[in-house]
């Protein structure tokens, strides 16, 4: 993602991010309360959401399936020779019987909802990302990007940058 993508974001969110800039600067410890920044931009106006990063997971849905070794190479291999052909070679592979219980999977988070939008693992990362920004005077964010498959990104953004008049 360009850096121009996220400024016209933080610009765009500019008054709830000043918002919980002020509600993160007054918080002197590091806990899963923390609140952090939800954009998602997957419409013509960005929407900035607040949560606590230990509730990260109830506003930008995670997969316990995606992350999984077999999943992601055949998301690489989707993107390289299309769905049906990327799901013939994970089915005939050498591990064609643990693709086929991790594809099971996937396909029961879908059918629950809303789509998973990144792994467990995404999540723990921006979790843990968040306890650097916060140690670094920073506001940790996550935005959600159009597209199909919608993109997402991680960042964090100066808490002095957010308040400056």
């Amino acid at each position: 993602m360009e850096r121009s993508q996220i400024q016209s974001l933080i610009k765009q969110c500019s008054g709830g991010l000043f918002d919980l800039a002020c509600a993160v600067s007054g918080r002197v410890n590091w806990d899963l309360s923390l609140p952090v920044g939800v954009i998602d931009a997957r419409r013509s106006t960005p929407k900035l959401m607040v949560t606590a990063v230990g509730t990260i997971n109830s506003m930008v849905r995670a997969s316990a399936t995606i992350g999984h070794p077999l999943m992601r190479r055949f998301f690489e291999r989707m993107e390289a020779v299309g769905v049906e052909q990327a799901l013939k070679e994970s089915n005939d592979g050498a591990d064609a019987d643990a693709f086929s219980e991790v594809w099971q999977a996937y396909k029961e988070e879908r059918r629950q909802g809303d789509a998973p939008m990144w792994s467990m693992e995404d999540a723990t990362d921006f979790v843990m990302k968040s306890r650097e920004a916060h140690s670094d005077r920073e506001v940790a964010c996550v935005a959600i990007l159009p597209g199909d498959p919608h993109a997402i990104v991680t960042f964090s953004v100066p808490i002095a940058f957010l308040t400056q008049g």
